[in-house]
């Protein structure tokens, strides 16, 4: 731990000028410095439930675990500690001022220390890949049981975990619960060094999801759209949105495109990108911009409509015919479909699909998710979906469906992670 301990202060300093320029020059926002220090306000739970999310997609998981502890253990102290500044909006969002939002500190014995001391958890769970060596170690040595939740490894991270596992498999032995989504990352987490009487398979939280609210610029993107289909690009990165525009100009008659880029810091790079392509954009950061009259639109000039909020994705998704999920035609290893799913939307996907793997291969089993190979094969997707419609409805039907049967995982996770809670509210303990 001494040596991780070096290393990991050697790794913040290298990276810290780095993550400045990113955040000064708008590339990727750095989020709290004082949070991640550990110098803003924690709230006391008092032996309660601390939950962590790095980012929006992890928040959902929180959220619908939040609530199945809720019924579970009603009463108990939680809180919800993220990474990034989008999740900590999206976080505040979801918990609507009744469970405390905090950052999540550097893996550093200082801001470590304090978190813990401060927030005296009974259990500490963490979400999907996130495990943190000195604060499982910190909190087993006060005593604090440590939960993985929805926990997945993708065989990248398998392969690097591998070339230290001596030394991980430590870490892994302090954690007392793996819930873990899929029986091969089960099977993974335990060639790792888990104890393989403290993992399980509840299956995906993220199924759990609550229903999304109606989108509420609706009726300014139904008028963009002027009854044409909407197709929907969630969640693209750097790269990608060229490849969604290629291809989406070349369907034939054109449908209308709504773009929501992954990372905030990136709305105004797409939004250029769009108008240097000869395209119009409808920001839904701004109300003035008005559609364009349904007389001039055409195969070659038309408005763009671009999701420049956080927190309103889903939503988006139901007013769609059909929705391209990204970070899959670059090698991000692809982003969660669910969430087009459970809005009756079925998905195309491009070849990077690491991350969620369980998930794509279930949906091209149901039918619900077709990949492309490129933009060529996209452009086929699109074209497939807009021009029978009909086709497209019921597999989005089918989708919502399919949603409906796989939940469940978030009341068994709770159940599993409630029966880590202490008998008792706990002492307050001493720094070790």
């Amino acid at each position: 731990m001494f040596l991780y301990r070096i290393l990991s202060t050697l790794a913040l300093m290298a990276y810290f000028p780095v993550a400045l320029f990113r955040s000064v020059t708008g590339r990727k926002q750095m989020g709290s410095l004082k949070g991640k220090l550990g110098l803003l306000p924690y709230p006391d739970l008092e032996g309660g439930i601390w939950v962590h999310a790095v980012s929006v997609g992890e928040v959902g998981v929180a959220r619908n675990l939040l609530t199945a502890l809720s019924k579970r253990v009603p009463g108990t102290r939680m809180g919800l500690s993220v990474t990034t500044v989008a999740g900590l909006a999206a976080a505040r969002r979801a918990a609507g001022g009744e469970t405390p939002v905090f950052s999540f500190p550097l893996d550093l014995a200082g801001p470590v220390g304090k978190a813990l001391g401060a927030v005296q958890p009974g259990v500490l769970v963490l979400t999907e890949t996130e495990l943190w060596p000195l604060l499982i170690d910190r909190a087993a040595r006060r005593g604090i049981r440590v939960a993985l939740v929805n926990g997945r490894i993708s065989e990248r991270s398998f392969r690097r975990y591998r070339l230290v596992r001596g030394w991980f498999s430590r870490a892994l032995r302090q954690v007392s619960l793996f819930a873990m989504q899929s029986e091969q990352d089960a099977e993974r987490i335990r060639a790792l060094g888990a104890p393989a009487e403290r993992v399980f398979v509840t299956g995906n939280v993220k199924y759990d999801l609550a229903p999304a609210p109606p989108f509420a610029d609706a009726v300014r993107l139904a008028e963009a759209a002027a009854g044409r289909p909407i197709l929907v690009a969630a969640s693209t990165g750097p790269g990608e949105e060229e490849i969604v525009l290629d291809a989406w100009k070349t369907v034939e008659p054109l449908p209308f495109l709504a773009i929501a880029p992954r990372r905030p810091e990136r709305f105004d790079e797409v939004a250029g990108l769009i108008e240097s392509r000869g395209f119009s954009v409808i920001r839904r950061s701004d109300p003035n911009v008005l559609p364009e009259p349904k007389s001039q639109i055409t195969n070659h000039k038309s408005q763009i409509y671009l999701l420049d909020s956080v927190g309103e994705l889903a939503s988006l998704y139901g007013e769609a015919v059909l929705a391209f999920i990204g970070g899959s035609l670059i090698a991000t290893g692809g982003h969660n479909p669910i969430e087009a799913w459970a809005q009756g939307v079925a998905a195309v996907v491009g070849p990077h699909t690491e991350n969620f793997r369980e998930i794509t291969e279930a949906g091209e089993r149901e039918g619900i998710l077709e990949r492309a190979a490129d933009g060529r094969e996209l452009a086929r997707a699109i074209q497939a979906a807009t021009r029978d419609t009909e086709s497209a409805a019921a597999k989005g039907a089918a989708a919502r469906a399919f949603v409906a049967r796989s939940r469940g995982a978030a009341d068994a996770t709770a159940q599993a992670v409630a029966g880590l809670l202490p008998a008792r509210p706990r002492a307050r303990a001493a720094a070790p």
